[in-house]
This record gives structure tokens, sequence and C-alpha cells, in this order.
């Protein structure tokens, strides 16, 4: 396969991960899984999760804490909707309702969607993808997106889906964890995160600026995360 990124074919393989084999591009440095797997075989592999009971029961203190992480994203967003997407049981919704967002959240999961929906009712929750609802023409000025990109099969048409969905002047949030990180072994099948088919795709910061620069954003900033290997971007749609 070419690379999910830039298309080259020019690839290195760097090994064989639960039966996967992962590749880097030689003229992007993304690692991905070659080949991906198919929506069937993701259908019985995410079949097996359920919701985590023991988030819901902290639901207070989950809710806190994305209030506490949108605190500075909020104020360089304008004031409207938001959306998050692979909102799971609705924490960051909630919280950026709580900033003034008429809020929204999607996910694959109907029982997330449905827990969500129970506990936190003057949000709104659907069964979607942002492919759905980008198809639809809606637009938010907040769009998070937390541990979602690495799991995806079609990173285009989602990139796509993202320059839809944020009005210009809009802010998106994005979290996925971090290649270049210095945590990471050197060895990166050594790595947790390399984890076929749950985790696909892996980014570094040069990977996710260019993706998000070609398709319309202007990357404000990454977060400094020292203690942990993640990347947290906060970008600007032009």
């Amino acid at each position: 396969m070419t690379c999910p990124l830039c298309e080259s074919a020019k690839e290195q393989r760097v090994g064989i991960k639960n039966d996967y084999q992962i590749q880097r591009c030689d003229q992007c440095g993304l690692m991905y899984a070659d080949p991906m797997p198919t929506p069937e075989e993701l259908d019985v592999f995410y079949a097996e999760y359920g919701v985590n009971r023991k988030n819901i029961e902290r639901k207070d203190e989950k809710v806190r804490r994305w209030v506490r992480r949108l605190f500075l994203i909020e104020k360089l967003a304008p004031p409207g909707r938001s959306l998050d997407i692979g909102c799971n049981t609705g924490f960051a919704t909630e919280a950026a309702r709580r900033y003034g967002y008429e809020a929204h959240g999607i996910d694959l999961g109907r029982e997330s969607i449905e827990l969500a929906q129970e506990m936190f009712p003057a949000c709104d929750f659907e069964l979607a993808t942002a492919q759905d609802v980008a198809g639809r023409g809606e637009q938010f000025e907040l769009v998070t997106c937390p541990e979602v990109i690495e799991h995806l099969t079609e990173l285009q048409t989602f990139a796509e889906a993202l320059r839809s969905l944020v009005r210009p002047g809009g802010i998106l949030y994005l979290t996925t964890p971090d290649t270049g990180h210095w945590l990471v072994p050197r060895d990166k099948l050594a790595w947790k995160e390399i984890s076929p088919p749950h985790h696909l795709i892996y980014f570094g910061r040069p990977q996710m600026r260019r993706l998000l620069e070609e398709h319309g954003f202007r990357v404000l900033f990454f977060f400094p995360m020292l203690h942990k290997p993640n990347l947290r971007v906060v970008a600007r749609r032009i």
C-alpha cells in the first residue's frame, strides 16, 4: 500500500507486531500498519470492547479534567457550537457545554452514546462518524478529537471531514500517541501504542503538522508533554 499521509510507495519495514507489518514511509516518516484490516475484521475486533464502567463511576472527576483541559482552548475558539469526535460517554462534550457551547458528541459505540445521553441530557449525542456529520454540511466553532486518528484506516477522508466540520476561524484540538517523544523506546515495536489492529497509524509532530496544514489548518501549538508520549495539537481552520 502507499503511505496514508503522502501516498509515497517508498517504505521501510519496521517489523511485525500482532501479525501486522509495521512500515515507515521513507518520504514523510509516518508509521502505519500494512495492510490495513478490513471493515469486517475491525467489526469483530471492536465487538469485544465495552464501556469502561470505572470511568462512569468517576464521571464528575472526568468532566472536571476536561474542563481544565479546555480552559485555554476555549479562549482561542469563537463561541457557538462544539463537536467531540469519538466522544465515548461524553465527558469532553459536557465540559464544552459548561463553557457555553451548544455541545454535540459522536461515537461508533451504541452503548457509549446511550449512556452519554443519559448522564448529560443537556448535550446532543449521535451514533455517527465525522464523515457522516460533515456530509450534512454541519460546522462547529470548536472540534475536539481525542485519541481517534490512530484507529483509522481512511486518513485522508477523515482529514477532509475535519476541514469541513471546523468553521473557518474555528479551533481543532486533537490528541494521539507521539512516536517522536523521548519516552518512546528506540525499538518502536516494544512501545505499547504500536498495537494493531487497535492502533493503525502512528504520528509524530512533523507528520501531524503536515496533515493539518495540507487540509486547511494552521497549527498554533503543540502542548508540551514531558511525562507522557502523547501528542496534543491546537490548530485554527484557515
